[in-house]
């Protein structure tokens, strides 16, 4: 069976999906790991179609998408398994998460082949409510890339863990997440369709632009937290580390010339989490990855907004809302004075019902899924993909990348941003990790690295 694993952001998506590939593999089954836009290029290259897990399929917002990749996915046999990669950190109360899930996708898309997969409980009664053709099963799994975060997998990082304290020594990882106020697109494409921006509804349009303010001033407050920390501790590093979607050249040149403040992207974000003192947020997923994996969480926020904070990563931790709070909290950190268990949190049932790993495990509940949508399709000869057309298919997209900013000078920054997002799949840290998972699972696993958008595992 053909199963197509996409990935947007290699920083966030790359680990859990090596190990669900290495989860998958068998005589049986062929994965292909790859860039999404990739994947959809060479889609006609696949014979007897599959399964596609992941969430690449729809572009634009509910109301105004046509569902394009989708039919295209169907036409050449591959049948969905739906997950997205935001299920539950949202602004807001629990009528803003509502609409915000709706307009992530149109349920009435997926037909009883497919399969749509939800973080928590929460999020499987907004879709069933709206599932009226009741074709699709909606089944909750939560997502597997924070059951990386328990103990059972942190061996997967302990190479970069290290290589991470050797470079840096002692720091505290603070977290970007002003997608909205610094998006590496501009503020023309957070105020556009392609950014979700409906100029036409005045309430929703009025919830971005007061979204937009306050999250405007959340960034600033941030920035200054920052340098304040690093005059405060000045044996200590802070590495600041921006959300993917943001512009990471704005973090270099307000940081520029402090010495113990570092901006980097570098690879996936559990390896510095576990390798911190402890990570500073404001609404931001790794508090919850954080969380997760044992380490200390300072939820930052001088000012409150119940309107537009982020709930789920805010429960997490220990809260301040002045500078002088923080410094307090970075001083009990170092000095292993901050533990907060899950157990302990008042809210734990309501973040349970919002986000499933908090009670079970999530690559157990997908592969369970993604088992029985391979069950329950019709067996087909095994044929692999063509090599040749493969290659050309990369060094056209190559070629596109260099030609196309030339001939379209407006569209530099769109294909900088998302190279920025998609830098290559790196080979030899692959084969690293995908070697560390076959020897736990007990597999022999072989990978053909066709190129730094496309590997094949089985």
């Amino acid at each position: 069976m053909n199963i197509l694993l996409p990935i947007e952001t290699i920083n966030r998506e790359i680990d859990f999906k090596i190990v669900l590939a290495g989860l998958l593999a068998d005589s049986n089954n062929t994965i292909y790991l790859g860039q999404h836009d990739f994947l959809m290029k060479i889609l006609p290259k696949f014979k007897n179609g599959g399964i596609y897990v992941g969430k690449n399929i729809f572009n634009k917002r509910a109301d105004i998408e046509k569902g394009e990749k989708y039919h295209l996915l169907k036409k050449f046999g591959f049948d969905i398994v739906y997950l997205h990669e935001e299920g539950g950190v949202f602004a807001g109360d629990k009528n803003n998460w509502i609409t915000v899930l709706k307009s992530q996708y149109n349920i009435d898309y997926f037909d009883e082949n497919d399969a749509v997969c939800v973080w928590g409980d929460f999020q499987n009664k907004v879709d069933t409510d709206r599932n009226i053709k009741g074709k699709v099963p909606v089944i909750t799994t939560g997502h597997p890339r924070f059951d990386l975060c328990k103990e059972k997998w942190h061996f997967i990082q302990d190479s970069k863990i290290e290589n991470i304290k050797s470079m840096y020594g002692d720091f505290v990882l603070i977290n970007g997440n002003y997608g909205l106020a610094n998006h590496g697109l501009g503020i023309d494409y957070v105020f556009s369709d392609k950014g979700n921006y409906n100029v036409v509804n005045e309430v929703e349009r009025l919830k971005r632009v007061d979204f937009f303010s306050y999250s405007s001033k959340q960034l600033l407050s941030m920035i200054q937290l920052t340098h304040y920390l690093a005059i405060k501790f000045p044996d200590l590093n802070f590495i600041y580390r921006p959300h993917p979607s943001e512009n990471h050249s704005y973090y270099k040149t307000v940081f520029s010339g402090v010495k113990n403040i570092i901006v980097s992207h570098d690879g996936p974000i559990l390896p510095w989490i576990l390798a911190s003192q402890a990570i500073i947020h404001d609404g931001c997923t790794t508090a919850i990855e954080a969380a997760l994996s044992g380490v200390p969480v300072i939820n930052y926020k001088p000012e409150s907004n119940l309107e537009t904070d982020i709930w789920l990563p805010n429960q997490m931790g220990v809260k301040a809302a002045s500078i002088d709070q923080v410094v307090e909290h970075v001083h009990n950190a170092i000095n292993g004075k901050i533990n907060v268990p899950f157990e302990s949190n008042p809210n734990q049932n309501a973040i349970s019902e919002i986000l499933y790993n908090f009670k079970g495990d999530s690559f157990e509940a997908l592969l369970n899924v993604i088992d029985t949508k391979i069950s329950g399709k019709k067996e087909t000869p095994h044929a692999t993909i063509n090599s040749t057309a493969v290659s050309i298919t990369y060094y056209k997209s190559i070629l596109k990348s260099i030609v196309y900013p030339i001939l379209k000078p407006k569209k530099a920054k769109e294909l900088q941003y998302h190279a920025t997002k998609f830098y290559g799949i790196d080979e030899k840290e692959f084969n690293d990790k995908i070697k560390k998972i076959a020897n736990i699972l007990d597999k022999n696993i072989s990978v053909k690295y066709h190129n730094s958008k496309l590997i094949e595992i089985n």
